[in-house]
């Protein structure tokens, strides 16, 4: 092997070597750019997060609304009841007054 044949060789390694060092380079450079992509997303996903939470905790206490209108409900009803009796006792105290 002559001298130009190992400057040949070794000129064209250098160049495989270069061209290997600029893809990984690349490479780190697409994967920062992309690592800060999905921080900036994730960034945004915790505040809607936190908005959809904000949002769904009245959908909790709906169970606690529905006890209460049934509490209201059996209230209006006994109410009710009342007020019939009450109607019920006025009508035959009126009915034997005007007889």
């Amino acid at each position: 092997m002559t001298a130009e044949d190992i400057y040949f060789w070794w000129m064209v390694w250098i160049a495989i070597g270069s061209i290997i060092v600029v893809a990984a380079a690349l490479l780190l450079i697409s994967v920062i750019v992309a690592a800060r992509r999905i921080e900036k997303l994730a960034k945004t996903a915790l505040v809607v997060v936190a908005d959809i939470e904000q949002n769904t905790k009245p959908i909790w206490q709906l169970n606690s609304s529905h006890k209460v209108a049934g509490d209201l409900l059996s209230g209006a009803n006994a109410i009710k009841g009342n007020a019939s009796a009450i109607v019920g006792a006025l009508s035959k105290d009126e009915d034997q007054r005007v007889a």
